[in-house]
């Protein structure tokens, strides 16, 4: 009788999406080996890749065949069910063969069993090891393609780093903040104020908690995952880049680019408390093009003397530097724009103000015909209600009736409330706003980094960038956009009722400017 191993496995995936269970398997290797009778001397199963033969329980299974070896139960066959079981390597799959045959024991396969004795045995066992092999690698080709596809959408493939956790968004995986995101976040801000060394916040983070090897820590420093982006590697003939993510930013652009600046060692003698938001106000509001990262500030020495720059914080490119004068002189012209158009709705504050209070009028008027047609519709309803009572209706006919009415009502009370909602602020808008803005470049020019800084956050709606020594489009946000369309017509001169005309589709209702900055 001979004495037989049976050995199933699966890997995760394939126990997932393919049906492969331990369970077919073993039932499967029990038929055979009882049609056959086999004496079955133990049984393995394993969950586990095929990659190589350094899986736990194939190690146990050599243990036993080297220990029963030249004894009554010496091991004479290891069962499997087919090929892709045993190996989805074909080089390692010959050797692991010759390697058992060594012991005395051979691979017996209850699917493409090849007989030894044909001419043709060993290109036909070639063909069946080759052939889990060559299937493993079109999933692994299909997974990268899958993968590079993803990741050009925003996703995030693979494990979640440190800070972040693994979830779908519409069937996309992405990420989301962890319970250590806050550490994480402390991490960038302890390494970018270049007081501590990467090993100081590596041992302050794995006592709040957060267990990091020395490896490990600069590692996410350097991972641009945290600043909401997504890199893209090489793939076919598409170079690598990085997009933007799905998922939520950790840490800015600024803090990740300072942190690595630090981590590189590149600030050691930098006077790290030093608040430079007077010399460069506009970080923060200025981004590079080509790389789509806000551009920092730095000062480089020349032969003259030292010069200030916005440059962009992306390493070993070339991107262009800005002398900070020149964007500093491009950012007041618009700015005087801003203040010009202010000084012009000035001029025509009685104008729009009686605009404004015509439109109020209407919104009044609307809500009243509004409400009278509610009062209709409630009467109709009481009506016919009437009637049933007084059994001049059946009940099908009184809600065949009552359906549309209850329609109606529900349509024009949801018209009222918005009306209600509804609300003006130009008003408010010219009498406390506009007057701010008509000493805008004054009050900027004379203010502190940080309320230019503030500033600047009410008016632009995007970071700035250039394009060849020119500022590109800037967009504003919604007050001051509309301040500037509304000033070009006011600009024209033309009659009251044609200011009128004119003014009524640029103006629509906004959450307006934040308060003026004391």
């Amino acid at each position: 009788m001979k004495n037989v191993i049976t050995y199933s496995r699966v890997s995760t995936d394939e126990q997932a999406q393919q049906g492969y269970s331990l369970d077919y398997q073993n039932e499967a290797i029990v038929r055979y080996c009882h049609h056959k009778n086999y004496n079955v001397i133990k049984t393995f199963r394993e969950d586990y890749s095929a990659k190589d033969f350094g899986r736990p329980e194939w190690k146990k299974i050599l243990n036993l065949i080297k220990s029963n070896r030249n004894t009554d139960i010496a091991i004479d066959s290891i069962v499997i069910l087919r090929p892709d079981r045993y190996s989805r390597n074909l080089i390692l799959s010959f050797s692991e063969t010759a390697k058992l045959a060594g012991l005395g024991c051979e691979v017996e396969f209850l699917e493409g069993q090849v007989d030894d004795a044909s001419p043709d045995a060993l290109l036909l066992k070639a063909i069946s090891y080759a052939l889990p092999q060559m299937e493993n690698e079109k999933l692994s080709r299909r997974s990268k393609e899958g993968s590079h596809k993803a990741r050009l959408t925003g996703c995030w493939t693979g494990l979640a780093p440190k800070g972040f956790r693994n979830i779908r968004i519409d069937k996309n995986s992405s990420l989301e903040p962890s319970e250590y995101a806050p550490l994480i976040v402390q991490g960038f801000e302890k390494m970018a104020s270049g007081l501590y060394s990467a090993d100081e916040v590596r041992r302050w983070l794995n006592g709040q908690g957060l267990k990091l090897s020395k490896n490990t820590f600069p590692n996410i420093i350097r991972n641009i995952v945290y600043t909401g982006k997504i890199p893209v590697k090489e793939f076919k003939n598409e170079p690598s880049q990085v997009v933007i993510g799905l998922h939520p930013p950790l840490v800015s652009d600024e803090l990740f680019a300072e942190a690595n600046r630090v981590l590189d060692g590149r600030r050691r003698n930098m006077k790290f408390r030093e608040d430079k938001t007077d010399l460069y106000p506009l970080k923060g509001h200025l981004c590079c093009k080509v790389h789509n990262l806000s551009l920092t500030a730095g000062k480089s020495k020349g032969r003259y003397g030292t010069y200030h720059y916005y440059l962009c914080s992306v390493k070993n490119k070339k991107c262009k530097r800005y002398p900070i004068d020149w964007v500093h002189d491009v950012v007041e012209r618009e700015l005087s724009q801003i203040q010009f158009s202010a000084n012009v709705f000035k001029a025509y504050h009685s104008i729009l103000e009686r605009m404004f209070e015509n439109e109020d009028v209407e919104r009044k008027r609307n809500l009243a015909k509004t409400i009278s047609e509610i009062e209709k519709k409630n009467e109709q309803k009481n009506n016919i209600q009437e009637l049933l009572r007084d059994g001049k209706l059946t009940i099908e006919e009184y809600r065949e009736l009552k359906n549309p009415i209850d329609s109606d009502i529900f349509r024009l009370e949801k018209i009222q409330s918005e009306l209600n909602e509804q609300f003006s602020p130009y008003k408010e808008y010219i009498n406390n706003h506009v007057p701010m803005l008509e000493n805008l470049l004054g009050f900027y020019q004379n203010s502190s980094g940080k309320v230019k800084n503030k500033i600047l956050s009410c008016i632009f709606s995007e970071k700035i960038h250039f394009d060849e020594n020119k500022v590109a489009a800037i967009s504003f946000q919604k007050p001051i956009e509309v301040l500037l369309n509304a000033s070009k017509v006011l600009q024209k001169s033309k009659k009251e009722k044609e200011v009128n005309k004119d003014l009524l589709p640029i103006l629509a209702p906004w959450a307006g400017l934040e308060p003026a900055t004391p």
